[in-house]
Formats: structure tokens, sequence, C-alpha cells
């Protein structure tokens, strides 16, 4: 809520249509987070979401634990206006367990300390105590505010942030055709599928001739096809990045990948009359095939369609580009970027939107970064003596640690801190001397603000797909590279034999490391902080894959009360 600093006790919503002449709203809200424990039962289920291989219902009694936000599972939606302010009082009311709270798509140009990551922006928000995020939502789009953890993430602590701007509301000739932008919001507990913290839920629609659907996609361990009845799927927006409408082909079905955001347009299919209802499909991939399938209900008024056209209902105006003429059968979206093809479109199929790729990173770059995941087994011993083996997890080698203090505090070259760290030219810690199997520490590479970064991603895991989220930054993906080539700079190496350049390259956050494969991007590196490059897969803090990117010297200064963890004890309530 929007609270009039003249008149404190009189509040207004921030949803409201956006106007560039209007002075930016303060919008507050609060969210109580809690967490809670059900045990399904063993009857069959009568909503509409059913388990892998028809079972509806478990064997066995089990304790399933999930989060509350305001009492629900799956937390508001907050709606604002692009350069908004949003005042965010979070009270965590977990016994024994520290949360944050990350707001994917949003730069914090000039508040990098309320990125929500533990220990490295902020100090956790302890039991039973508030903080307070405050920040100008600086970027339009579809977006996402969730728990650090991966399972937070995953188990309820989430909900849609959805920034609208005045481009889109009135001068893109596409988006402001499409008045209703309801929120799709798909998450999984316990094996079923749910829309909104729903698992009978319905999209009703009453009289809407447009209609546009923000979708986002918060599952870990599964990917879905997503397909409506009779219409067509053209995606508008990926992360909040607007593409390019006229040259994006609809789709009869997308392939979605955990952590996805994107602005879908519904089109239904010409030559019958309008229906009441249209089921809306999520089918497990074939690969995922322990996951279970879920059928939605897209609902529309018939009387409001007839009185509207008395033949038929479009649902909106686009009229997405036709498949080429060579293409006789129908074309599908794969988003995870796995089986490329000629009914089979990939992301790099997509055209980038009106924020193409900047000339001076169509040149070249001043600072190149590499990262190799990989994996290895480590031998060991279970609680009783037996053989065990542990997976561990590294990117060039180390494996991700949080460091004890609070880092946007402390300077690198702190004793406290320092000794814990490594990448670019720093020694080993003394943990890592001589080099162990598991090297654990504050992975950092250091960014000179300004500079123009070309970062490569190599899946050296030939059995594991990884979802990585830049925190910050959006990057320019400029170049991928198959399972078993070597790559070489983006637009060289990477644009010749060994491997595929964009033409027209997608604006993203969240990226898709196929395994054994490669994925080039480019960005320009013009805001100061530390800002993490994030496996979403963890199902904790980290399992080791995560890197922090230090951009600029000295960093931004912080708020001088700024909580310090060492110092962050009992009920306090922190503001700025």
């Amino acid at each position: 809520m929007f609270v009039d600093v003249r008149s404190p006790e009189r509040a207004v919503s921030c949803d409201r249509v956006c106007n560039r002449a209007d002075w930016p709203r303060i919008c507050r809200y609060e969210l109580v987070v809690e967490k809670r424990t059900f045990r399904p039962g063993s009857t069959p289920s009568t909503d509409n979401v059913t388990l892998a291989g028809g079972s509806k219902f478990t064997e066995q009694p089990i304790t399933v634990s999930y989060y509350t936000v305001n009492g629900r599972y799956v937390g508001p939606t907050l709606t604002v206006c692009e350069n908004d302010f949003l005042v965010v009082d979070v009270e965590n009311r977990i016994p024994g367990e520290s949360i944050t709270l990350h707001w994917t798509g949003q730069s914090q140009r000039r508040t990098p300390f309320m990125d929500g990551v533990p220990m490295i922006t902020q100090c956790p928000i302890a039991s039973f105590t508030r903080f307070q995020y405050k920040f100008q939502a600086d970027r339009a789009g579809t977006h996402l505010y969730h728990g650090f953890a991966g399972s937070e993430r995953t188990q309820g602590l989430l909900g849609a942030f959805v920034v609208r701007s005045a481009y889109e509301q009135r001068q893109s000739p596409v988006l402001s055709a499409l008045h209703n932008d309801p929120v799709w919001l798909i998450t999984e507990l316990n094996g079923m599928l749910g829309v909104n913290g729903q698992r009978d839920w319905t999209q009703a629609l009453n009289g809407t001739l447009n209609l546009r659907v923000r979708l986002i996609y918060a599952v870990a361990h599964c990917q879905h096809w997503l397909e409506l009845e009779d219409h067509r799927l053209q995606v508008l927006a990926l992360d909040g990045n607007v593409l390019d409408h006229n040259a994006t082909p609809s789709v009869s079905r997308i392939l979605l990948h955990d952590g996805v955001r994107m602005d879908v347009a519904l089109t239904r299919l010409a030559g019958d009359k309008i229906k009441r209802d249209y089921e809306i499909r999520f089918t497990p991939h074939e690969t995922t095939s322990s996951c279970g399938r879920a059928v939605f209900r897209l609902h529309y008024d018939a009387d409001r369609a007839a009185a509207n056209d008395a033949e038929s209902i479009k649902y909106n105006l686009i009229t997405p580009p036709p498949p080429s003429p060579h293409r006789t059968e129908e074309l599908q979206l794969d988003l995870t970027g796995t089986a490329c093809g000629e009914t089979m479109l990939c992301p790099q199929d997509l055209p980038g939107g009106r924020d193409q790729l900047p000339k001076d990173l169509q040149r070249g770059y001043d600072t190149r970064l590499e990262f190799t995941i990989g994996t290895r087994q480590q031998a060991g011993t279970g609680p009783f003596g037996e053989p065990a083996h542990e997976t561990v997890r590294s990117v060039n080698g180390f494996t991700f640690a949080f460091p004890p203090v609070l880092m946007v505090r402390d300077p690198l070259a702190n004793g406290a801190l320092g000794a814990h760290c490594c990448g670019g030219q720093r020694p080993l810690p003394r943990s890592c001397q001589p080099l162990t199997a598991r090297c654990e520490c504050v992975h950092v590479e250091h960014i000179e603000a300004g500079h123009r970064v070309e970062m490569v991603l190599i899946n050296a895991d030939a059995a594991v797909d990884y979802v990585y989220h830049l925190h910050g930054q959006s990057v320019f993906v400029v170049a991928l590279a198959p399972a078993g080539q070597r790559p070489g700079t983006a637009l060289g190496a990477l644009g010749g034999q060994a491997g595929q350049r964009i033409s027209a390259p997608l604006q993203r956050d969240t990226i898709v490391v196929r395994r054994g494969s490669t994925v080039a991007v480019r960005f320009v590196a013009n805001l100061a902080g530390l800002w993490l490059l994030r496996d979403i897969g963890s199902p904790g803090w980290s399992r080791g894959l995560d890197v922090v990117l230090s951009v600029g010297t000295p960093q931004p200064d912080i708020p001088r009360n700024f909580p310090a963890c060492r110092h962050f004890a009992g009920p306090r309530y922190f503001l700025i």
C-alpha cells in the first residue's frame, strides 16, 4: 500500500494505471512468514491434480513442511509501477530458522544491501525478528520475491512481484492492447502442482477479449509442458525483457524450466465458437516421469461472449506470425534448450526485443570470466561406519561457502574475511592448502566498474542441467556450444566451428546451462556492489556452485546503522 505522507492514515493501492508524468509512490507492505506441516491423507484426492502413474493418494503417511506468507501458501502478489519505492516489513515467525528475501529482476542500483543474500548483502532475519526492505522498483516486468534457500522458494515462501510501466500500458502496440494480465504462479508440493497456491484452480474470464498471462514457474525437480486446449501461445517477454513481437512465432506448447518468468499471449484457434471451459494442461517431460500431471480450467462467461460477438470471439488482438511454410507440424518451444529442430524452437530462436545487444558489447569485452561447473565423488563413511559416497560440486575447483562475517560491511582485505576468500588472483585459503578434495571458500571474482564482461559457463557435469540466476544484472546470451566442444571467445570460436553465435541475443537474468554444454553471456558491469551468480537448484543456501561478483572498488556506502551480523541478536527492528 502507498501511504500519503501528508495524510498517513489514508492509504491507496499502488496497483494502478502507470503514467510517466506521475510522481513515484511509496508502496508499503507487511509480510509475515511462518512454517507449517501437514500429513497428507491416504484417501483419494478429489482435485484435478494427478500424480505420475495415475496414483492420486499417498500410500504411506508422511509429514510435509511448507511456508506461508500472511497465512497463505504462496504469498500475495505485489503490484507497483516502474520507479515506485517499496517499503516491505518482513517478520520471521519460524522458530529456529533464519530467512532472507530476494527480489528478482531489480537492479538495486542505489541499494545493493537490499538484495537479500544472507551474509553477503544482509544479516539473516533471525526467528521472531523483523527486517525492512526499502528499494526502488526500477525494472518493469513479471518478477518474483522469494526466500533465498531453494527449499523455501519451492515450498511456499514466494510471491509474484509485478512491476508495470507506462510503455506497456500506453505505448506498446501489442502490450497496450492486453488489458487483462492475470498471474499464474506454478508450484509443487507433495508431488502435485498448484497455481497461485491452489490445486483446484480456475482462470475465469468475464467478457475480456484480450488476455496476457504473467507466468512464473517455481518447480525444482520437474519440467512441464504447458499447453492450452484449442489455443496457441506466444511469448511476449522473458525475465521481464520484452521480445520482438512481430518476429516471435506462436506455438502449441512450451516446455518450462525452474525459475522461468515470462509473459504469454493466448490466441484461440479460429473456426469454432467459444466454449465455456478449456483445459490448461501441465504435462511432465518424458525425462521426468516421476513428476505429476495437472489439468486446470480456463472458464469463459459464454453469455458475455455471445453479447460481444454472436458468431465467435477472439481472445486478443494479436495476430501471431504464421509458421514458416516448410514447417508442416505444430511448432513447440523448449525453454530448456534441449531438443532444438525444425519444429522444436529453443530460446536462441526467439528474437530479442527493443533492448538489443549494445554495439560496445558486439565489439568486444574488457573482462572475461570462465566458470567450469564440476562434480566428483568423495568416499567416506556413514554414521555406523558403512562405506558412503558424497557428491562434491565446485566451480573452477572451489566449493562455495558463505563467509563468517557480513561481506557488505567488511572489505575483502579484512583479515577475518580475506582468509576465507578464493578466486581471481588470490592465494588459496589455509583450509585448502594443500589442495584437498573439497576446497570450501567464499568464491569471489572482481570486476572493474563499467567494464564490458564476457562470462562463459561450462557445465562439465554430464548428468545434470543447472539453472543460474544473476543478481542485480541482466545479461545477453550471445553464444552456445553443445556438449564436447571447448569454447573460445563467445563471438570468436563459439560463433564459428565450436558453437552457435546468436544473432538477436535475448536479455535474461536466469540461464539454463545444459549438461555437458557451454553458454556465453555478455553484460556491462555498471552497478557497483556484491552480486551473486546463484545456482537456484540448491535446496539450501548453497551446494557449492555459487560465485560472488564484486563490481567496483570501493563498494557502495551502506547506512551507518545497517546491522552487522555479529551484533544482530534479539527482537530488533531495522529502519533506514
